[in-house]
């Protein structure tokens, strides 16, 4: 029976890099993109 990953969040070092392979080299889509409680941007 086939199965696949609905949703994933991962912690890494590098915002910007990270997005970059997940959905340019990877094809992943980039869901939700979302301010941090504080006011800084993830990016």
């Amino acid at each position: 029976m086939p199965s696949h990953i609905a949703l994933t969040a991962l912690v890494v070092h590098d915002y910007d890099e990270a997005i970059d392979f997940y959905t340019r080299a990877l094809g992943f889509d980039l869901a939700e993109d979302t301010a941090r409680p504080g006011g800084t941007s993830q990016r």
